[in-house]
């Protein structure tokens, strides 16, 4: 059988990966070891920018929130410091993070993946990649499901089986950040007294330990606590329900009701591939790095899936020298922030286990706060990124992206309109504009500056390029479309 894309993995960064392709007209197959979605909450915490991505795929909001639960803020409890900090930021549909149960998450995306025509084959696993497929430079895939072994020819083959599967039989790397200790997480049920209010993360740290509670849909919360190898769970194995409400008491001072389910022991890993394409193989979310807190494993995953299915989806009709620089820019672009989260999870995995207490209540006394989020990621200048501009390699503005499809659009910002700001576009800036989108095949999206209009702090009209992961690919003047269509000229290829 031939594929000109196979996805290995049905987690969140495959299934977003899957659809992207699906979303421009390009076939995938998209297998999982699996029988079925995950099972419990797993890594619940979707972050704002996350929510974007999944807008931009497709995705109604509306219905991911319907699944969730908002994640208004956090409140520390540290060595005797209580801290609240709120983690809403006015941003329309995408101001409040959302806490969802991973396999729910799961299930929208592949609903929407068969809506654009696409599905999962559960129960079939990716077990050995050759180079050398039909397609000149692809490869063959060895399959083993229900009906057997199966060999699989493909233009590429991306691995997205996760931290605990192997890339082409080959294990996942098993780097470690913190010897001697393992997280230990676990959906639970909290006595009244210590509950946690609705839409509040509680993050605990005293002598005993280091841990915190989440809230979940439908009640009951997310605990995680870092804890030395001997609390959870000697040789690796899972521990009991009753070893997890015990360790909870000890290290946190938290008591639970009721038998705790979905329990889940790991150590904390952290690792960046030396690369994240290697031929025909792509290697997405926690096939290609890991980091030692999983929550940013989810968000950073779906990130990387929005990165890399345009990407793949133009490489599957772009000239051979056009698919290999698309591709090495998917490799370039996201190792810099796989490297910058890691370095980030690092050293806050170290504010909870150990800096001193004293340190740490300090700096929150003092409300220096670096919180579980993800850092903003940005594109260095390149060949889809031009040099210069304040927004140049940023994600772009919510103005900027309102267009139809999922492709590139050109998009003109008029300048302050208030009296007397004398910025505005000459009377044919838009008209030429729209001339030029038009004549690379590219929508306009128009947008008349006012106050609070998110933009660079040049008040004046803005041209930019912005790409169909949202991030702006060129920013320049109003009055320079002879710049917009040399930087046009030279991404063609990738249009």
């Amino acid at each position: 059988m031939t594929a000109r894309i196979l996805i290995a993995g049905a987690g969140p960064s495959g299934l977003l990966c899957a659809v992207e392709l699906a979303a421009r007209g390009v076939p995938c197959r998209v297998v999982d070891r699996r029988p079925g979605p995950a099972a419990g909450s797993r890594c619940p915490t979707l972050w704002q920018r996350s929510l974007r991505v999944l807008a931009a795929a497709g995705m109604r909001v509306e219905a991911v929130r319907r699944l969730g639960v908002a994640l208004e803020r956090k409140r520390f409890l540290i060595a005797g410091a209580d801290i609240e900090v709120d983690l809403r930021t006015g941003d329309g549909p995408f101001d409040t993070p959302l806490l969802v149960r991973q396999g729910e998450l799961e299930r929208l995306l592949a609903g929407r993946l068969a809506a654009l025509g696409g599905k999962v084959e559960y129960g079939v696993e990716l077990v050995e990649v050759r180079r050398g497929g039909e397609a000149a430079g692809g490869a063959k895939a060895v399959l083993h499901g229900p009906a057997g072994a199966e060999e699989v020819s493909a233009d590429w083959v991306v691995c997205a089986t996760g931290a605990g599967g192997s890339v082409g039989g080959a294990p996942v790397p098993a780097g470690e950040a913190s010897a001697g200790m393992r997280w230990l997480l676990a959906d639970v049920q909290v006595a009244a007294a210590d509950r946690p209010a609705p839409g509040v993360e509680h993050i605990l740290r005293d002598r005993g330990g280091h841990g915190g509670l989440v809230p979940l849909p439908g009640g009951g919360h997310r605990l995680f606590l870092a804890l030395p190898d001997e609390w959870a769970g000697q040789g690796g194995r899972t521990p009991s329900p009753g070893e997890v409400a015990e360790a909870a008491r000890r290290a946190v001072g938290v008591r639970l009701t009721g038998a705790p389910r979905a329990v889940w022991s790991v150590r904390p890993r952290s690792w960046v591939a030396p690369s994240f394409v290697d031929g025909p193989v792509v290697l997405l979310g926690d096939a290609a790095r890991s980091f030692p807190m999983p929550v940013h494993g989810l968000n950073t995953g779906l990130q990387e899936a929005a990165n890399l299915g345009w990407k793949l989806a133009r490489a599957a009709f772009a000239p051979p020298a056009a698919r290999a620089v698309l591709l090495a820019t998917y490799d370039a672009e996201r190792r810099a922030v796989a490297d910058q989260v890691r370095v980030r999870t690092e050293r806050v995995l170290g504010y909870g286990a150990t800096v001193p207490l004293e340190v740490i209540r300090d700096r929150l006394l003092a409300r220096v706060f670096e919180l579980r989020t993800e850092p903003d990621a940005a594109c260095a200048p390149g060949p889809l990124t031009a040099a210069g501009g304040e927004l140049a390699g940023l994600p772009a503005p919510d103005w900027a992206t309102h267009a139809p499809g999922p492709g590139w659009r050109v998009a003109l910002l008029r300048g302050e309109t208030s009296p007397g700001a004398g910025t505005g576009p000459g009377p044919g800036v838009g008209p030429a504009a729209g001339a030029l989108a038009a004549r690379f095949g590219l929508p306009l999206v128009a947008c008349s500056a006012g106050p609070g209009t998110p933009v660079a702090p040049d008040p004046g009209p803005r041209l930019l390029l912005v790409r169909p992961d949202g991030y702006v690919s060129f920013d320049g003047p109003g009055d320079g479309l002879s710049a917009l269509e040399d930087h046009l000229e030279s991404v063609r290829d990738f249009l």
